[in-house]
């Protein structure tokens, strides 16, 4: 698929208007090839999924440096003003060179970051040999109340501070809903992307990589034809943020709403 289908493509799911702003953030991109490593592997998914927590393992590996959402604006940007660079399309090989080895390259993306990677050019200049991962956790209502509780304090990382705190009594019933509707569209819209360009993808859950992280790990560097390390370091330097609050936010949307638990 070209750049055009590509950016058309990611449209559908997230709007012109997105798609726009995206561009606008990323300024004016050179023409020109990006150099990466033969394996890249994109992890797709939904805010709340244990994104963090799967990046840092496969840092632990000897083929990762750093799998975050590199082709983020943001991050671009920074990277692009530290380090003295002439663009968005720079920083991105900077994130390829520092945050891959010579031997694969990873990045986390939703939707926003897809539409950053289809408009720099990597997405469709690498299509062909990256693998995809879609991530996913099978207690969704447990991640529509993190989601919602990360949206209410402000602290979407570990590594962040609380704006506000967030006690028992801001529960909200409908909030919850309308992210746990918004998770389960992010999940179908991942996985008709993959059908519209051709690709499939393992779906790996969560809890699963809590109970045996070295098998999560193990199996996507499977997954790329890299060896599989002999041992692996299952410590990552994260908070978990699941607390009193989230335990008694979804007992309680669970018996409020069966029909959702």
């Amino acid at each position: 698929m070209t750049r055009a289908d590509l950016l058309a493509l990611v449209a559908r799911y997230i709007g012109p208007e997105r798609m726009a702003a995206t561009a606008a953030a990323l300024g004016d991109l050179p023409a020109r090839r990006f150099e990466a490593p033969p394996k890249i592997v994109t992890i797709l998914f939904a805010s709340r999924s244990g994104s963090s927590y799967a990046g840092r393992l496969l840092a632990n590996t000897p083929y990762f440096n750093q799998v975050g959402e590199n082709f983020a604006p943001d991050q671009l940007a920074a990277i692009a003003e530290r380090r003295s660079l002439p663009d968005c399309h720079s920083a991105a090989q900077w994130m390829i060179g520092h945050r891959g080895t010579p031997q694969a390259f990873g990045y986390k993306a939703g939707f926003s970051v897809l539409a950053a990677a289809a408009h720099l050019g990597f997405l469709d200049q690498m299509l062909a040999r990256t693998r995809f991962l879609l991530l996913r956790r099978r207690d969704r209502v447990a991640q529509a109340v993190s989601l919602t509780k990360a949206e209410l304090s402000g602290r979407f990382h570990s590594n962040q501070q609380d704006a506000r705190p967030v006690s028992i009594s801001d529960y909200d019933a409908d909030t919850i809903a309308r992210n746990l509707n918004r998770i389960e569209r992010n999940e179908r819209d991942f996985a008709d992307f993959l059908a519209q360009i051709g690709k499939t993808a393992p779906i790996v859950y969560y809890e699963d990589i809590c109970a045996d992280p070295a098998a999560f790990a193990g199996s996507v560097c499977s997954l790329l034809d890299l060896p599989v390390p002999e041992t692996l370091i299952a410590d990552v330097d994260l908070e978990i943020l699941r607390d009193a609050v989230s335990e008694e936010w979804g007992a309680r949307f669970r018996e409020e709403r069966p029909e959702r638990a």
